[in-house]
């Protein structure tokens, strides 16, 4: 398994809410420093310093032994609370908690960071003036699908967000000026054609994902509104990287 930065402070989250008997026993055993428990941050870090494999052997006993965790914690709630977080944070990533154990949703790319964390890593590089608000609107999408009560309309409202700025930012890096006050994204997309940043079939892509995310209101028939999200947000995740990573080039 191959896992965000967003799951693996999920994961710390709950660990910290576990008695630390417990967790020192689990760390302990996969290699971890046990005393590392004693506090958020220590547990935190020994995760963001992992190898694949060890994060994998770690979430998947986490999920296999749910119960008796849960069964352990007190109160209860602080353990469904954050096992429902980290659910929904592997979700995004690819992989779905099924009973005690876990199913990889998405094709694995061995080698390859998850795509919010090299999406954020990309933005993060580039030249673009206000990448900090692309940044920061991935971020909130992520955060609207992972929390306890999911804002699923948020959330696809802010990936839109991270891509109609990021189209906006490059338009404007490339020459683009307007005086018209509000929505610039169909002229910043016109302009980018006619610059030859792009041609008229990534225009004809990019504008489909963004009208179905738009539409994100009116789910498709078999789809759960979850399941329809997290495609809506992995299609919008795919063009926002393909655009910054033709502009980093």
């Amino acid at each position: 398994m191959q896992v965000s930065r967003r799951s693996k402070f999920s994961l710390a989250q709950l660990l910290s809410v576990l008695d630390k008997p417990t967790v020192f026993v689990i760390f302990d055993k996969f290699g971890f420093t046990p005393q590392a428990v004693a506090s958020p941050t220590g547990i935190a870090d020994e995760l963001l310093s992992a190898s694949d494999t060890l994060l994998s052997d770690i979430i998947l006993e986490i999920v296999h032994t749910a119960k008796t965790l849960r069964n352990k914690t007190s109160p209860k709630y602080q353990f469904d609370d954050q096992f429902s977080i980290l659910e929904k944070s592997l979700l995004l990533d690819g992989y779905q908690i099924e009973g005690n154990s876990v199913k990889a949703l998405d094709p694995n790319f061995v080698g390859k960071e998850p795509v919010e964390d090299a999406l954020i890593k990309e933005v993060q590089e580039s030249s673009i003036v206000n990448k900090q608000d692309i940044v920061d609107a991935i971020k909130c999408s992520a955060d609207d699908f992972v929390k306890a009560q999911p804002d699923y309309n948020g959330s696809l409202t802010n990936i839109r967000i991270a891509l109609e700025t990021l189209v906006r930012e490059i338009a404007f890096d490339k020459g683009f000026t307007t005086t018209k006050n509000g929505n610039t994204w169909g002229p910043s997309l016109n302009y980018l054609k006619t610059n030859g940043f792009i041609d008229q079939k990534d225009e004809n892509a990019l504008s489909s994902v963004y009208t179905f995310i738009s539409n994100g209101a009116h789910i498709p028939l078999g789809f759960s509104q979850e399941e329809f999200v997290r495609l809506g947000r992995n299609l919008c995740y795919s063009m926002c990287y393909f655009f910054i990573k033709k502009f980093n080039a």
